[in-house]
């Protein structure tokens, strides 16, 4: 396979002898699912290299991204969201227990954890799953990230909000200021706000054994409804060393954020050449992008149940040629992610086609075919088409 532009940008190879005074920092991105992070690590990256769709689970695995500037590398891991056991098994149909396990297995190598937070959430508090994770991992240093920003339209009242998910501390200083700056945390002031509890030491005996039990098990092993229980009274988390403001939309806050992830680089040796953005396999981006397709243009249990194979990835000429095939369990859910006259298959491939074509700055073709219980399926006739689960 000829795909030269493909080999410095997407590669596993280490970088050749260190040179003078390089820097380096690995970072581990968690959080909720849906809340943004994939799309937060390819903003911090400037490559589209993690998939991004508007519904939850459709980062199923980690996923590395890096950037180098000034002679610093940040190497990015994008991870799934928190979800349990049932969720992952029912919802999500996932055979693999990486959406399960990624995420703390990102934080056994990260110098430092960047947590991302819906603003758009009712809830005013931390994930349970998240905090476990933080509680286990007390070790790593944090930065909390406000995330999708650009939806809210009273940006003041963030800032209560703020002081609730970090337990009133950023950085070990009490918040004590008001006043908002959209990149990085304002000061805030509002003292008569509650908190709730803070730590282990403000709960009971029976809590702080039930506490002692479930920091020895990894999150993955946890029942949902174990962690949820444990973290019920608990909000907020703090040991945050800073708090930014983000749009992935907008860009607000994201260099403002990139700055300050290359202010905490370590005096370490690159592990990747200057110029890879991701260590993911090509025809894996592919798939993935094609997958994230499928959540945003069809309801959710019809998306899950699909499986995506790359049958084609060959050069003719200067462009290359894709052919993926969309597996369905059922001829009529075939003919449904068609689409009539191929009007929802052919848009589908279109936009995988722009996004994975910028990314791997090579142009190409992708055709995606569908099969339906092993048959190649063909558009159906025009007329009203419902889903199939209506």
């Amino acid at each position: 396979m000829r795909l030269s532009p493909l080999i410095y940008r997407f590669s596993k190879a280490f970088s050749n002898a260190p040179g003078p005074s390089e820097r380096y920092l690995q970072l581990a991105i968690i959080g909720s699912p849906n809340c943004g992070k994939s799309m937060l690590a390819n903003r911090l990256a400037r490559a589209e290299v993690s998939a991004v769709s508007n519904k939850m689970d459709t980062t199923l695995q980690n996923t590395v991204l890096a950037f180098t500037e000034n002679n610093c590398q940040v190497v990015i891991t994008d991870t799934p969201g928190t979800i349990g056991i049932k969720h992952a098994k029912e919802v999500v149909g996932s055979k693999s227990s990486k959406i399960l396990t990624d995420p703390e297995n990102a934080l056994k190598y990260a110098d430092h954890v960047l947590v991302v937070h819906d603003c758009t959430n009712t809830g005013d508090y931390l994930h349970h799953r998240v905090l476990h994770l933080l509680h286990r991992n007390s070790h790593l240093k944090s930065t909390l990230v406000m995330n999708k920003i650009d939806l809210i339209t009273r940006r003041s009242d963030l800032l209560e909000l703020v002081r609730i998910l970090c337990n009133g501390q950023v950085g070990g200083q009490e918040i004590v200021a008001a006043r908002a700056q959209i990149g990085r945390l304002g000061k805030i002031s509002n003292k008569n706000l509650s908190l709730h509890l803070a730590g282990i030491s403000e709960n009971d005996e029976k809590w702080q054994e039930a506490y002692r039990k479930l920091m020895l098990k990894p999150t993955s092993k946890c029942d949902y409804s174990e962690t949820k229980k444990l973290f019920r009274n608990i909000r907020g988390w703090p040991n945050f060393d800073a708090v930014f403001y983000t749009s992935c939309v907008t860009d607000e806050g994201i260099a403002a954020l990139r700055k300050h992830l290359l202010s905490l680089s370590l005096e370490k040796p690159h592990k990747f050449k200057a110029d890879m953005v991701t260590t993911k396999n090509p025809q894996l981006i592919c798939r993935d992008a094609i997958r994230a397709q499928l959540l945003d243009n069809l309801p959710s249990d019809i998306a899950y149940k699909l499986q995506i194979e790359i049958v084609e990835w060959e050069m003719d000429g200067e462009v290359l040629q894709i052919v993926a095939v969309i597996n369905c369990p059922e001829e009529r859910l075939g003919k449904y992610v068609i689409g009539i006259n191929g009007s929802k298959i052919s848009r589908i491939a279109t936009n995988v086609n722009r996004s994975i074509q910028n990314l791997f700055k090579q142009q190409l073709f992708i055709r995606i075919l569908v099969k339906g219980k092993g048959k190649l399926l063909e558009p159906p006739e025009p007329k009203s088409q419902k889903s199939p689960t209506q």
